[in-house]
């Protein structure tokens, strides 16, 4: 028994050290050290072999995108990374999308908020046709709208004529879609339209956004975008201030917040370091461009689900670290959410889906990093000055919400309505994701 409880005590031991590893090989990557980055990467090997954890498996992720960092500056090594589709088969990608929203609580959890708010906007019998636009692409999942269609069918005074067009950049994904919606529909709705889009939200034309979309005058217009709208942040850094930010993170030792990461003595004070509030950003002119197409649309409403996280910080120090803390919980969730289940789902997910964010985060700069997720805060500022005005979810939408989270039965899980009836789903103390709708001022 002795012997059993100094096992566990030195497996922990190896755990609470991952973390200050992981930072210190940060350090040595932005100093351009192989010899140095050689010796933080054998060690963070050695500490991750111990027992097959999620944080254990995010490290190796890690540990692979900063030696790719390292590499960066090699002409070309970079070019691979940009967009996952190129080397990995669609079915690869499909399966892990839909083993990602089978596993986590989250995205139904959005799916169901999202869902009751553009229900409310559109319960007035008097509005016979209702257009719904969905531009969550990759994240895009057939079971949001046979709930929606069902919803819509108890819907006093009868079902709408309804209209959904999907964004998507896999067409077989979008006629496999179509199939079962029309199919659904039939004993459902009294008229129901499925139109395809093939291509990405940020390489749409903004200035023909009514004709790309098939939007007809006479409308009502909902739009859903479920993590996707943070693919418009991206822009062409200067490499002046790239290189900038690389040579401030040489001095993330001296910093209070590594310091408290690297002197931890557990796996969770290693990842609770103090955060620092996100200065205000200049909005990218691909963002002001689509908002303004969106606001010339005239919606009844946009609800959009983002990552609540700062991982568009201009210097990588910052990024990195905001990146660990994520992941660490999302991971852990996932982890939790998985258990009792095949072991490849989960691991699909983690592999197919969430190393090429962490890649893209960490290895990429200028317009080839299109993860750039933002908090609500600053997602309020980008609204606002787009002359969009939040819409309060309703007690209802965030019952909902909440009601979804808890049949996960994992504790851990939380839905947490903001001040301004906003919502937040969390992990433990972690806010992971939020859900926010918006509407054209005036």
């Amino acid at each position: 028994m002795h012997g059993a409880g100094s096992q566990e005590q030195r497996m922990q031991d190896h755990l609470a050290q991952l973390g200050p590893v992981l930072c210190e090989c940060a350090v040595h990557v932005t100093e351009g050290s192989f010899d140095k980055t050689d010796c933080s990467l054998r060690k963070i090997r050695e500490l991750a072999s111990i027992v097959d954890g999620p944080l254990q498996r995010l490290s190796l992720i890690i540990a692979d995108s900063l030696f790719r960092r390292l590499l960066r500056p090699m002409q070309g090594f970079a070019s691979a990374l940009i967009d996952p589709s190129r080397y990995l088969e669609k079915w690869c990608l499909r399966v892990a999308r839909n083993s990602f929203a089978s596993i986590s609580p989250y995205l139904a959890t959005g799916f169901v908020t999202i869902n009751r708010a553009i229900l409310e906007q559109v319960q007035d019998k008097q509005l016979q046709v209702v257009r719904i636009i969905d531009l969550s692409g990759s994240t895009t999942h057939q079971w949001q709208w046979l709930k929606i269609l069902h919803d819509f069918h108890g819907r006093p005074g009868g079902p709408p004529e309804l209209r959904l067009t999907v964004v998507h950049e896999d067409s077989e994904f979008l006629d496999y879609m179509q199939t079962l919606l029309s199919k659904q529909a039939g004993t459902l709705m009294p008229s129901f339209h499925f139109d395809k889009v093939v291509g990405r939200l940020e390489a749409l034309d903004f200035s023909n956004l009514r004709e790309i979309l098939k939007i007809n005058f006479g409308e009502a217009v909902v739009i859903s975008c479920a993590l996707q709208m943070h693919r418009l942040l991206a822009v062409d850094d200067d490499d002046d201030a790239s290189r900038d930010g690389i040579a401030q993170l040489q001095q993330m030792a001296n910093k209070a917040h590594l310091k408290q990461m690297m002197m931890a003595s557990s796996p969770r004070s290693t990842l609770s370091y103090p955060q620092t509030p996100s200065p205000q950003r200049q909005i990218p002119k691909l963002l002001v461009s689509f908002l303004s197409a969106v606001r010339a649309l005239k919606p009844n409403i946009v609800v959009m689900m983002e990552q609540e996280a700062d991982h568009n910080a201009p210097l990588f120090r910052e990024r990195f670290a905001e990146m660990l803390r994520y992941y660490a919980a999302l991971f852990d969730s996932l982890n939790a959410a998985a258990a009792g289940r095949e072991d490849d789902e989960r691991a699909r997910v983690e592999r197919v889906l969430l190393r090429e964010e962490i890649k893209n985060m960490l290895v990429c700069e200028g317009a080839q990093r299109h993860e750039r997720h933002e908090k609500l805060s600053q997602w309020e500022m980008h609204m606002n000055r787009c002359e969009f005005q939040s819409v309060p979810l309703s007690f209802d939408a965030i019952r909902e919400g909440k009601e979804k989270m808890m049949s996960s039965g994992l504790k851990e899980c939380r839905g947490i309505e903001e001040d301004k009836h906003r919502l937040l789903l969390s992990w433990g103390e972690t806010h992971l994701y939020s859900v926010s709708a918006w509407r054209p001022r005036g």
